[in-house]
């Protein structure tokens, strides 16, 4: 693995530091090397969203939109018979709007996601909304997992997001606590579109706009705030990850290893002002290997764009990994390829319309 990871960096910081003609020759040898034995080449390309796909914009992620160059580039490869799959620790709901953005993929048979980082897969959609998608693979937290969770945050009187299932089938979002951040959160917050508290807090108020506090009360999401750290109300929901917010991600996930008694029924996840638990061995990287080969392929045969710490093994594991230039070291020391461009450069698509010129897909 070393090996592979020091050749994977070699041949990505070459390629970000060519010009387009030189960077076409050069990953073309590459695809040379590292396609399937015995196939034409890739089958399918997934990507994650937030700082991959989407751009920093700060419209609240049930309303985003991939850019014009990036649905073109998506239509591109479904036109051409490749999958595409958004892979997203999103829940599926709010990766509903990037498929109806591109003209012919809402009901392409192509059109797999990946929610919660892979815990949950869904299949073509049969008709509008993300309800209407068959449910492929669905990865749940044990109980012990989440009372362990509930044990902690209470402790620390962390707020608590609980992605679950609605009754109806479809999914959502519930909460406990409370969250007591700084301008400088509330601002990050607001540039994703999402608040980890209720839009009529009074803090909440006091730091965001009338305009994105209106927005915040249309989420479709959102289903109940819980009246109190409840391990087993919590646990009879079967959360597909718990979403903790914190301005000391890394703090407190040592402290969870510190006092784990359960650990080896989940597994912690860094974000910005958060951490996530989520099932044991569930991530991007698994999720995505058991649709491709539930697609009769492997996952050597996947192009991967991520961008973030629950893009690491995705990247690391597809068949051609890249990551973006706004990327965090670590995947970008495990990728195949580090684009010279960000999100808000539109490099996925950039590199999609690479790897087409480069004739790299089984097509």
């Amino acid at each position: 693995m070393m090996l592979r990871t020091a050749k994977r960096r070699t041949v990505a910081v070459a390629v970000a530091a060519c010009s387009r003609t030189a960077r076409l020759s050069l990953l073309r040898r590459h695809l040379a090397q590292t396609r399937p034995v015995g196939a034409g080449g890739y089958k399918l390309v997934a990507s994650d969203l937030d700082g991959t796909l989407m751009r920093d914009t700060g419209i609240p992620p049930w309303e985003q939109l991939p850019s014009e160059r990036n649905q073109a580039a998506i239509q591109a490869l479904l036109d051409m018979g490749v999958y595409f799959v958004p892979i997203s620790g999103r829940m599926i709901p709010c990766m509903e709007p990037l498929l109806r953005a591109t003209p012919g993929i809402t009901q392409n048979p192509l059109s797999f996601i990946g929610g919660y980082n892979g815990g949950l897969v869904v299949g073509p959609s049969d008709g509008p909304g993300a309800a209407n998608r068959p449910v492929l693979r669905q990865e749940t937290l044990p109980a012990a997992a989440v009372e362990e969770a509930v044990r902690f945050c209470e402790q620390e009187s962390l707020l608590m997001k609980i992605y679950h299932a609605k009754p109806d089938g479809s999914t959502g979002m519930s909460s406990v606590g409370e969250f007591l951040y700084d301008h400088e959160q509330a601002a990050f917050f607001a540039n994703c579109g999402e608040f980890p508290y209720y839009p009529d807090d009074s803090l909440t108020q006091s730091m965001l706009d009338a305009s994105t506090i209106a927005a915040l009360r249309t989420c479709p999401y959102f289903i109940d705030r819980l009246p109190a750290y409840d391990a087993a109300a919590i646990a009879a929901l079967r959360p597909y990850k718990i979403v903790c917010t914190t301005n000391d991600p890394d703090g407190m996930m040592a402290k969870v290893a510190a006092t784990a008694t359960q650990q080896d029924s989940y597994d912690t996840v860094r974000g910005n002002f958060w951490y996530e638990y989520m099932p044991k061995g569930i991530n991007k990287s698994t999720g995505l290997q058991w649709l491709a080969e539930s697609l009769g392929f492997g996952l050597e045969e996947c192009v991967a764009f991520g961008d973030s710490s629950n893009d690491f093994e995705m990247v690391r594991d597809a068949g051609f990994g890249v990551c973006m230039d706004n990327g965090r070291d670590e995947v970008k020391a495990v990728a195949a390829h580090v684009s010279k461009y960000n999100n808000d450069e539109d490099a996925v698509g950039r590199e999609i319309e690479a790897l087409i010129a480069a004739n790299a897909f089984d097509v």
